[in-house]
């Protein structure tokens, strides 16, 4: 009888324990941005099953295990940079309508205006350590070498820039974001000091040095900068013509350079920027879908959802469900 009553307690034990370690995880803005040490270090693991509802758990402080029953997070963007190293397994990463193709010691770097998020790829699980930083840091390194140079070719790729690291170099870098995971639950101004450290490093050694080459040169530096402009929402309202105007060229011209670097014209360009910043806006806030519509310079509603659909696959009210209930911005 004891045995029988020790079994229910111990059923009831670990039920609670379930319960408490169980919940939605989201880096909500002012979470981390009163985070002491201007940093944020996690980890995540990231595996799919069908036929359940999607939930996260709490294995640690900064240790997260993510089982998603859909085959894809939601489209998300940031209000901070960051970066983040797979250390095991493989994944798709969609961002800003490319996809990379991630392995075990792929280093990718997410700027604040990236739309990206995350796809099963075959049936593989993913472990992956995150680093989410404020923008000042960058600011600060910009000062500390004198210029920005290195900050000019982080921000200019339309794709987020990707790099492939050793075994040996990834299993060393994560093993360090492990120790410093440790010191920003235990040190803050130190914490602090040693990530600032850190990002200096990485920073200039993907960014300054040529050992990991990863940039298109053939890509001309007014067409990176012209497409980092047009991410500008006030430029994606004003659309086709402020395009045009911001070009340093011919329309002729500016069409071979969109078909050439992009694969797309510039109208698809521009329809795309809207689309994406049109989502954004319909997952963080609870505006008519309409208005949105409207806002973005879409003069006809059926045409919006028309292209809509063709970009995410489903109605913009249906996105805006289920990006809130499979939400896992990582």
């Amino acid at each position: 009888m004891n045995d029988k009553y020790d079994d229910v307690y111990l059923y009831i034990i670990n039920i609670l324990l379930y319960i408490i370690i169980m919940k939605t995880i989201a880096l909500a803005k002012d979470d981390f941005l009163a985070i002491p040490a201007g940093a944020k270090i996690t980890f995540h693991r990231l595996a799919w099953e069908v036929g359940r509802k999607s939930i996260s758990m709490n294995a640690g402080p900064d240790l997260r295990y993510h089982t998603l029953a859909s085959d894809a997070t939601a489209l998300h963007t940031h209000e901070f940079a960051e970066f983040f190293l797979v250390i095991s397994g493989k994944i798709k990463h969609i961002i800003n309508s490319e996809v990379q193709i991630l392995q075990t010691g792929t280093i990718v770097f997410v700027r604040p205006t990236d739309v990206h998020g995350f796809e099963k790829l075959e049936d593989s699980a993913c472990e992956l350590v995150n680093v989410a930083f404020k923008l000042e840091f960058l600011l600060d390194l910009s000062v500390y070498l004198g210029n920005d140079f290195f900050l000019r070719k982080y921000t200019g790729p339309v794709t987020s820039p990707m790099f492939k690291l050793s075994l040996p170099e990834t299993e060393e870098l994560a093993l360090r974001m492990i120790r410093m995971n440790v010191l920003q639950n235990t040190s803050v101004d130190l914490a602090r000091l040693k990530i600032k450290i850190m990002l200096a490093g990485i920073f200039t050694r993907f960014f300054l040095e040529t050992d990991y080459p990863n940039f298109d040169y053939e890509r001309p530096v007014w067409f990176n900068r012209l497409c980092r402009d047009m991410n500008k929402t006030e430029n994606i309202v004003a659309g086709l013509q402020t395009l045009k105007r911001l070009a340093p060229c011919t329309q002729e011209h500016l069409c071979k350079c969109f078909r050439k670097y992009l694969d797309k014209t510039p109208t698809e360009f521009i329809n795309e920027l809207r689309i994406k910043q049109a989502a954004k806006q319909i997952v963080e806030s609870d505006a008519k879908i309409l208005a949105v519509a409207m806002d973005l310079g879409f003069k006809s509603l059926s045409r919006f959802y028309s292209m809509f659909n063709k970009f995410y696959g489903i109605s913009p009210a249906k996105y805006r469900i289920m990006s809130r209930q499979n939400d896992i911005p990582i």
